[in-house]
């Protein structure tokens, strides 16, 4: 074991659902490198979004906070440049920082295909730059040059591709400057558009994809569109797959992989028709209480100190995955911060045992607002989605028990623990989830 520090690479594609990989019981999906990443360390197989849209999660990651805590509870919101981020602690620790891919927190939708973050607080303590408000498009690989300009990258032709490039590029330099580093790989893909490399998808036959009972024969004529969507999506599932065996090759390569806390997460699922009314308009969404939406996948590898194929049931939210990276790498958790670390699971096979996850966006009453908790078994959010879900009995939610007789008790035990987690977490609307509880 290594007394240097370690490093940390954070790997966040956009969108994957946490169940659709192989280590998670997937069998059409492609997933190898994913596989392998969760063979050689701990996979958390309850993890959560605490607000399973892009902007709300990409701010509870840079922070340790609840959406409503700092204040990005819906896309195309700034994060306030004066919060702490874990870019800053770790740069305070003497690490070399970077950041490259999505940003989705510098305010405003951005127009034309991207914007620019400007240099200082609004990079959030991340030294080396290369994330941008932008669209997707995977295919037409671009950064910003100094001046504010839209440049091409060439040479690529597949944004993932340049990303880890760029990624192995950083490690590299860093390690021959001896000098620890922490970087952020922040991938488009499997979100939208419906782009993804012709070999890719040419693994996946959608006629044949087995779709879930909870979709399939419940669109009609639709149904070859929708198997094109999980065509797409598994498609860009495996993409991803091939970066991360590349990342792991090129940190091999380097020497410095087994000094190297590697972790995997994404910001939300993605429903692929589940929970989707026969003529509505976009198969994929998220932002909702369903599992499809908020379920997502959660690794941590690190050969020096973790021990290999491990799998762990805790509940996780995504407001604890920041002071366990920070637990990990040995630097101290602000008390400010919500979460809790998941570093006792990694390193002793034991740690926090959390109640349930606390889950939601916007104020509970406004559009689009909702507020829900997750115990592991039972979902349960009420008010505009006003569901209850038995994961043990119902793990794809078919059957909406929020008005049976028969589990009344269940509900009024979420409804008080749901309360108990809006007055813990400090929620501005406290007395909006009491008047939806009945309380």
């Amino acid at each position: 074991m290594s007394n240097v520090k370690p490093n940390v690479l954070v790997i966040q594609p956009d969108q994957h659902r946490g169940t659709v990989m192989g280590c998670a019981g997937d069998s059409q999906v492609k997933t190898p490198n994913l596989d392998r990443l969760a063979s050689e360390g701990i996979r958390f197989s309850r993890c959560a979004s605490s607000s399973p849209v892009c902007s709300p999660f990409r701010g509870t990651m840079q922070t340790g906070l609840y959406c409503h805590t700092h204040g990005v509870d819906g896309n195309n919101i700034l994060l306030d440049p004066e919060l702490i981020t874990f870019a800053d602690l770790f740069a305070d620790a003497g690490y070399a920082t970077g950041y490259i891919g999505k940003w989705h927190l510098g305010g405003g939708k951005p127009r034309g295909g991207g914007g620019f973050i400007e240099p200082g607080p609004r990079r959030a303590g991340w030294q080396e730059w290369h994330g941008y408000q932008k669209g997707h498009e995977f295919f037409e690989v671009w950064d910003y040059n100094e001046n504010r300009e839209r440049v091409r990258i060439e040479g690529y032709d597949w944004e993932p591709t340049w990303h880890t490039d760029m990624a192995l590029d950083f490690a590299k330099r860093n390690r021959d400057a001896g000098r620890p580093w922490l970087y952020y790989l922040g991938y488009g893909p499997p979100h939208k558009p419906e782009q993804c490399p012709q070999r890719y998808l040419d693994m996946y036959d959608p006629d044949t994809f087995e779709l879930p009972d909870d979709v399939k024969g419940r669109f009609g004529e639709r149904e070859r569109e929708l198997r094109e969507r999980y065509q797409m999506y598994y498609g860009q599932v495996t993409a991803v797959d091939v970066e991360i065996g590349r990342v792991m090759a090129g940190l091999e390569e380097l020497g410095i992989a087994d000094n190297t806390i590697v972790v995997y997460v994404s910001d939300h699922g993605d429903k692929l028709g589940s929970h989707c009314e026969p003529d509505e308009h976009n198969f994929r969404g998220k932002g909702s209480p369903f599992a499809t939406a908020f379920r997502i996948p959660f690794i941590v590898r690190w050969p020096d100190r973790i021990t290999p194929n491990q799998v762990c049931d805790a509940l996780v939210s995504s407001v604890d995955l920041t002071p366990t990276i920070l637990d990990l790498a040995g630097l101290e958790i602000p008390d400010v911060m919500q979460g809790d670390s998941m570093a006792g699971w990694c390193l002793e096979g034991r740690g926090v045992e959390n109640d349930c996850v606390y889950m939601g966006l916007r104020g509970a009453s406004k559009p689009g607002g909702w507020r829900a908790v997750w115990d592991g078994r039972y979902v349960f959010s009420p008010g505009i989605y006003n569901v209850l879900y038995d994961h043990k009995s119902d793990p794809l939610e078919m059957e909406n028990l929020i008005d049976a007789p028969q589990i009344s008790g269940e509900r009024m035990r979420l409804a008080g623990l749901l309360v108990q987690m809006a007055e813990r977490t400090e929620d501005p609307v406290l007395q909006e989830v009491k008047g939806l509880c009945g309380m």
